[in-house]
């Protein structure tokens, strides 16, 4: 069965609705019932991120480059997870999923690895943040893509839920979610709701193209110092993983100046647009 532009190569069914697996010549994509890829795997290269959206939330590595204690909500097809695992070996991950049947199909269908450094939680995203108890350690980077199949699931909503976050955060931790320009709730509030529970440390990050909308927002107390040396970051980065980290740098900038002004590095006979 043709769907999607591609053949079904599964389809199930869990207490959320549809779950359906479609691959073309080139990828193999995760759909919750609806055209909007929820993962996507290139054949040829299964842990390279081929959806645009993924990599612009790891521009949340601009602020944490060597991540040691990662907390992922909502593993999907597992994406972000076998890029983590695979560029940085150091890297440990919780990773918090509602819907065991998506883990399974993450294994069997998109290659997620049994890994001693992923540890699957089957609960809630929501709930999960709000009831775990704080460690004094915390996450260095937490990335939120907890989407049902028409936008961001309530319980990841609201001013509580992004304070709750901040709490599960090393002291430097930094915070990605992926979100959608047009969702029920729009993505600026879900930015502006980051802005009051981390101190006003949050940027937008709309992907050239898409509807998406990454919301950034950190912890580090000196975020806005530090950006003077992010340059160098962004292209040690993009060699280490081939991700455009000196673009989503630039995307950054233009779309947060406020944030950034007085703060930006200027090269050589030029000024930064």
């Amino acid at each position: 069965m043709r769907k999607y532009q591609g053949e079904v190569i599964h389809q199930s069914h869990d207490q959320l609705g549809v779950i359906e697996v479609v691959e073309d010549n080139l990828s193999r994509s995760l759909h919750f019932g609806t055209d909007a890829r929820q993962s996507s795997m290139l054949l040829r290269d299964p842990c390279q991120l081929s959806l645009s959206y993924t990599r612009a939330m790891c521009a949340a590595l601009l602020f944490c480059e060597a991540p040691r204690r990662v907390l992922l909500l909502g593993l999907g097809g597992g994406s972000l997870a076998k890029f983590l695992l695979h560029y940085y070996p150091q890297c440990h991950i919780d990773a918090v999923e509602f819907r065991p049947e998506v883990h399974q199909i993450a294994h069997r269908y998109f290659e997620l690895p049994e890994e001693p450094r992923l540890h699957v939680i089957y609960d809630d995203a929501g709930h999960f943040v709000r009831q775990h108890p704080i460690d004094q350690a915390g996450y260095d980077v937490m990335l939120i893509d907890a989407f049902l199949d028409r936008g961001v699931a309530y319980s990841v909503c609201g001013s509580s839920f992004f304070a709750a976050c901040r709490d599960l955060l090393a002291t430097e931790g930094v915070l990605s979610m992926n979100l959608w320009s047009d969702d029920r709730v729009h993505a600026n509030d879900f930015i502006e709701d980051m802005s009051l529970s981390f101190d006003k440390q949050a940027l937008r990050l709309p992907v050239e193209g898409k509807a998406n909308v990454i919301g950034i927002a950190t912890r580090q107390a000196t975020a806005r110092k530090q950006l003077r040396g992010l340059d160098d970051r962004a292209r040690r980065l993009e060699l280490h993983t081939a991700i455009e980290f000196t673009a989503l740098l630039h995307s950054l900038r233009k779309f947060n100046k406020q944030f950034f002004s007085g703060f930006l590095s200027v090269p050589p006979g030029g000024a930064v647009s």
